[in-house]
């Protein structure tokens, strides 16, 4: 080999082993173990601060006591506002007068303000809108019965929709049609609501393309029966989001809402159709799945453990019940084993930050979800937060 041809190869190997010595380091600098276990998340709407929470804003009357709240809840680190909408009051008296009767003003106003608020402390706000008004409904019946006419709800969400346009993008259509008495007393009817859900939908749509429409959260249950035979007064979650699909759902939703209370089972305790557990979401998710129905997300309209005091008799504890040591410690494990084993998971709006003092008293054991207390002094589950 010619002596410049020697010089030549030398320089060459020279670079060659630069290059694999600066390619070596850029990864070794760059490089994040983390980066190992978190799974990519290319469904949309899954690449979210995962924190949220119920809110009971509507329903404060003292400006400071709204403030504090927000403010508590963004140093707590959450991105997520869920709040009721009620057609009810904002709609109360007629179609297309949005007057509240009490004040004479704007039944907007006091919303408005409460949006507002969130949204210049960085939460966005996920509208619940259910509840209909007395002139839309049956006569001597419940707010949560379905409007005879499911248009004038579509034109309702119309309404809120165009109404925030810019300031608030996700909407829920409606709030556990599938049991008891969020249906009203009648039995409930998941092609019904599939019908409500897909005008709602449309109508969403119409006002605002971008809006992001969420179908109702489905109560997790395993059912009761009407007095109707054949009919159910509470049906099965997973029978009812299979007659949902089957009467053409997946055509009406952006994302699938969701609820998940862990009861007194750790988050990790495995899905069964006989067992309500955090991880029963996985049976939802499965129907999604066989419905084609993959490619969207699945956010959580109420998640949560129970901390009721051991002196509460069993059979008032609904959702049955942990220490506040284990609530403060579920809420976190399940939301990290949700971060890292369901790449469909986005927000998860914990049930509840706090109420006004209207909601449920310390005799109620729903009292004992909340994060912090109605004098604002917070509980484990806040802190752990």
């Amino acid at each position: 080999m010619r002596p410049r041809t020697l010089i030549l190869a030398a320089l060459l190997a020279v670079l060659v082993g630069l290059l694999g010595f600066v390619l070596v380091r850029y990864l070794f600098q760059t490089y994040n173990p983390e980066d190992e276990w978190v799974p990519a998340r290319p469904i949309p709407n899954t690449d979210v601060n995962p924190y949220g929470a119920n809110f009971f804003l509507a329903r404060e009357v003292e400006l400071w006591k709204r403030e504090r709240t927000v403010e508590m809840a963004q140093e707590a680190g959450l991105g997520w506002a869920k709040q009721q909408f009620a057609w009810a009051e904002i709609e109360p008296l007629q179609k297309n007068e949005f007057i509240d009767p009490v004040s004479g003003e704007s039944s907007w106003t006091k919303l408005d303000q409460i949006v507002d608020l969130y949204r210049s402390h960085g939460m966005q706000v996920i509208a619940r809108l259910d509840r209909a008004p007395g002139w839309a409904r049956l006569p001597e019946t419940r707010p949560e019965t379905p409007p005879t006419d499911l248009q004038d709800y579509g034109d309702f969400v119309h309404a809120f929709v165009n109404h925030f346009k810019g300031r608030v993008q996700y909407i829920q259509i409606w709030n556990e049609p599938n049991i008891y008495p969020e249906w009203g007393e009648q039995a409930v009817d998941p092609v019904a609501y599939t019908e409500m859900l897909c005008i709602a939908y449309q109508r969403a749509k119409e006002a605002n393309p971008d809006v992001h429409v969420l179908s109702a959260p489905l109560a997790i249950t395993l059912g009761e029966p009407h007095p109707e035979p054949g009919k159910w007064r509470s049906m099965p979650d997973l029978d009812y989001l299979e007659a949902m699909y089957q009467a053409g759902a997946g055509e009406c939703f952006d994302i699938l809402s969701a609820n998940a209370f862990g009861f007194d089972l750790p988050p990790e305790d495995p899905p069964d159709p006989d067992v309500l557990n955090f991880r029963r979401v996985e049976l939802q998710r499965k129907i999604m799945e066989r419905y084609g129905d993959d490619g969207k997300a699945v956010w959580f309209n109420e998640y949560g453990w129970n901390a009721a005091p051991s002196y509460f008799e069993d059979e008032a504890l609904i959702w049955e019940r942990v220490s506040e040591e284990k609530q403060a410690e579920y809420t976190l494990r399940g939301i990290e084993l949700a971060r890292l084993n369901w790449p469909w998971a986005g927000v998860f709006n914990i049930w509840y930050f706090r109420q006004t003092g209207q909601q449920y008293t310390p005799n109620d054991a729903a009292y004992y979800f909340r994060m912090v207390d109605v004098d604002f002094t917070p509980r484990r589950v806040y802190d752990a937060v």
